[in-house]
């Protein structure tokens, strides 16, 4: 009885969230996708020291946003944008735009899952930082969504 319980409540909210969801203008979305993109590309500028906290979270909130964002039609921006957008502040540029008729849906987010999602290791050690107050310096390739064609 009460795993039915919980499956109709899951139901119900599932549908609530469907109809919240469908009452959003394009622009509310494209801003929530803007924020939780901005969010996620800052985390992923600082993952030279490895996975800020709530990481997962910020991924799971973009790939959430990005799915919406393309469901109504629009092309996507890549993790590159992102990243230097939130963790750099330059300006995001292709927004609003339409895909074309037959044009691939590109989802930059099931890109980074496939790719790079808890396969990047940080390359700067902060506790040995701290324990012998010495310097560290590294080499390190921000992860990026960004196919050349």
């Amino acid at each position: 009885m009460m795993k039915k319980l919980k499956r109709r409540l899951g139901e119900a909210f599932d549908w609530l969230y469907m109809l919240w969801l469908k009452s959003l203008s394009d622009k509310e979305a494209e801003m929530n996708y803007i924020e939780a993109g901005a969010r996620f590309g800052d985390g992923v500028s600082y993952l030279y020291f490895g996975e800020p906290l709530g990481f997962d979270n910020m991924f799971w909130g973009w790939a959430r946003w990005e799915r919406e964002y393309s469901r109504r039609g629009f092309r996507t921006l890549s993790l590159d944008d992102f990243v230097w957008f939130g963790g750099y502040g330059k300006a995001l540029n292709g927004l609003g735009v339409k895909r074309a008729e037959g044009e691939k849906i590109i989802l930059h987010s099931d890109i980074y899952k496939e790719e790079f999602l808890g396969k990047v290791r940080p390359v700067i050690d902060l506790k040995k930082i701290i324990e012998t107050g010495k310097p560290q310096s590294a080499i390190f390739v921000l992860p990026g969504t960004k196919k050349n064609d």
